[in-house]
């Protein structure tokens, strides 16, 4: 007959992992449960000396707190506080572990194959360990960048389109990107120029604005704006140049779907009276991004949606853009086209980052198209902000 019920309970409970478990909740628990409380209430006065810090502050003084996070000189020792406990944290727990009974690094080599699973359970307690302080770390940085973002101390940009349409737009932007689609190419944006509400072109700057235009490739077979018979920039099955699903026929739907892209921002600058009736060109050169995305309907060739993107680019370089970029992800950059990069000498604006920290570091990283990163987006207070790189 085994030990009581209770007994292995405390058995199981007295085992350097679960001392490390505890002091990774609270430093100073796994120490007490070893057997030491001496050594546990004073490895737990750190912890308990800033958590009263923090509650004397909010008991007595609880606006100073709100005033604290417009403080950048205050957050970033804040970073520095966090890195302090963090070292202490994953000493705490280390040294709860080995006074618990957990076997020396110099012993591991010896140790019976079954023991490794203490090994195991340490291992995953100071990556937690890490991943709380890394955590703390990011939300950090990324109010230290809400905080230069809205202090001008770097430059504050946002995207809107056809959702935003009659609703509140972000509020002090420093450039504005507007999508000229309605979510989708050869379908304008209804709230561009015209619409409910404020004209978001307005918003992004008016001539000013950066703009980023919607791209796919469905193919022959399902869009009715095929470019069939098509002569120039590329003949589309002609009578010489027979065939609907070529590289020529995906070349001239991209330039015909940046084309009416351009045209839908043509049409809310007159509408704004930014440029005069009848204009073929916006009243300056603007940036264009062209959005690729898998939502959109592309061929499984991908030969063919380079193509197509080729054709896009073409044409905003007949009209003499300012700028020419993409945005997507590295992912669907791949599914898309293949993860090509013939369009290296362009700027990613890469999507995807869950906050500023996020966004920050991903300029340092190569952008999807081969080339550089230039913008990195994030949400930020219900919209799309975007990091300037």
């Amino acid at each position: 007959m085994g030990p009581p019920f209770v007994a292995r309970v405390r058995a199981s409970l007295n085992t350097p992992p679960w001392a490390g478990f505890l002091s990774f909740l609270f430093p100073g628990l796994g120490q007490a449960s070893a057997g030491s409380r001496a050594r546990g209430a004073i490895v737990a006065i750190p912890v308990l000396a800033v958590l009263g810090a923090f509650a004397l502050t909010l008991i007595f003084e609880p606006g100073s707190l709100a005033g604290l996070t417009q403080d950048q000189g205050w957050l970033t020792r804040l970073l520095i506080l966090n890195l302090i406990l963090f070292a202490y944290h994953l000493w705490a727990v280390l040294d709860a572990y080995a006074l618990a009974g957990g076997p020396r690094p110099d012993k591991l080599g010896l140790m019976e194959s079954h023991k490794w699973a203490t090994v195991v359970g340490i291992g995953i307690l100071v990556a937690c360990t890490i991943g709380v302080h890394a955590a703390a770390a990011e939300v950090d940085l990324s109010w230290q960048h809400a905080l230069d973002c809205r202090t001008a101390a770097v430059p504050c940009g946002y995207d809107i389109s056809y959702p935003q349409c009659g609703r509140p737009f972000p509020a002090g932007a420093d450039f504005g990107i507007v999508g000229a689609n309605h979510g989708i190419d050869f379908k304008p944006n209804p709230c561009l120029g015209p619409g409910d509400g404020p004209p978001e072109l307005t918003w992004a700057g008016g001539a000013r604005a950066q703009f980023y235009a919607n791209t796919g490739n469905p193919g022959h077979d399902l869009s009715s704006r095929w470019p069939d018979g098509q002569v120039s920039p590329r003949p589309c099955d002609t009578a010489a140049v027979p065939g609907s699903d070529t590289a020529d026929c995906a070349y001239d739907y991209g330039w015909n779907a940046a084309a009416d892209s351009y045209s839908s921002a043509v049409s809310a600058y007159v509408f704004l009276g930014l440029a005069s009736q009848g204009a073929t060109s916006t009243p300056s050169p603007n940036t264009w991004w062209l959005d690729v995305e898998i939502t959109n309907s592309w061929q499984t060739d991908v030969t063919l949606n380079v193509a197509d993107l080729s054709g896009a680019v073409a044409y905003l370089q007949s009209v003499n853009a300012a700028g020419i970029g993409f945005y997507s992800t590295q992912y669907q950059w791949n599914q898309i086209t293949g993860g090509t990069s013939v369009f290296s000498a362009y700027p990613s604006w890469v999507a995807g980052a869950r906050s500023a920290g996020q966004a920050v570091a991903s300029c340092g990283a190569k952008g999807f198209t081969g080339g550089r990163v230039a913008l990195a987006q994030y949400p930020a207070g219900g919209f799309d902000a975007n990091y300037l790189c």
